[in-house]
């Protein structure tokens, strides 16, 4: 339990803090609010870039930015996954093969060139980032479910339940979803910290939103400052978002496993 609530707590008082960021904070976003590239002060707590925008709050908006389309691309990939998952778990025959197929399809083409290739070509927006992630992210969910729902299949219960007439919804209801329900949201936690990476990748290479305060836009723009690594301006414009990106996948990581370890009987 106390691995389970060390990653929690964590992040949860890291959310705490750019959510103070985002709502209480003077400095604003997306205007400027100070000299450009100032150094950290106690109005600017890391200082401002280039434009004189203030960091911190640009950080505090990008984790917001990046964790909600995390999350809408964790849901999606948990309705698909999971719904295919069962399915052809439950059903085998041609609707197993079909799944298995695109489970193996999805699992094997190299994920990044192609999300750059399609978010290349429908264009800049939050939507399409989400629904390019969310793509790209069921098919591990819908390999551990159908995997699951092979194995309960068989069971006694199952079997019984089915030749009373129970159909899949009900045999879902009422004997699987104890079962299913927590490696689905198990797996659906892994998916929110891959697409906070896959986000910022994108955002880096410029096919995020451009108006989006992303930490991959952010890092993009600092290390495309010509002479950056020649001052110490560096230290305090593109540290802070990389860190942020690093400890909130981390802990993101940390957490899931710990809730793997905690409903899955490891502990």
């Amino acid at each position: 339990m106390r691995r389970l609530l060390i990653p929690a707590a964590l992040f949860l008082l890291l959310a705490l803090l750019f959510a103070y960021g985002l709502l209480f904070y003077p400095q604003d976003s997306q205007l400027p609010s100070g000299d450009s590239l100032e150094a950290p002060s106690r109005v600017h707590w890391l200082g401002t870039d280039n434009l004189g925008i203030d960091i911190f709050a640009q950080v505090s908006s990008g984790f917001f930015h990046s964790l909600s389309i995390g999350l809408a691309a964790a849901v999606i990939a948990f309705m698909l996954g999971g719904a295919l998952g069962v399915a052809a778990g439950y059903a085998g025959g041609r609707t197993d093969a079909v799944v298995e197929f695109l489970i193996n399809l999805f699992l094997s083409v190299p994920q990044l060139p192609i999300m750059i290739v399609i978010g290349a070509f429908f264009g800049q927006s939050s939507l399409n980032i989400i629904c390019i992630i969310a793509a790209f992210s069921w098919a591990p969910i819908a390999k551990q479910v159908r995997a699951r729902t092979m194995s309960l299949r068989k069971t006694r219960y199952l079997i019984l339940a089915r030749s009373y007439g129970g159909g899949l919804w009900y045999l879902f209801r009422t004997h699987m979803s104890r079962d299913i329900m927590p490696l689905l949201l198990i797996s659906s936690l892994a998916v929110t910290g891959r697409a906070i990476v896959q986000e910022s990748s994108l955002a880096f290479l410029g096919l995020s939103d451009p108006l989006a305060k992303s930490w991959g836009l952010m890092i993009a723009r600092c290390t495309g400052f010509k002479g950056i690594y020649f001052t110490e301006f560096w230290i305090w414009w593109l540290l802070p978002p990389v860190l942020a990106l690093v400890l909130s996948v981390l802990l993101l990581r940390l957490f899931s496993r710990a809730l793997e370890n905690y409903w899955l009987g490891k502990e």
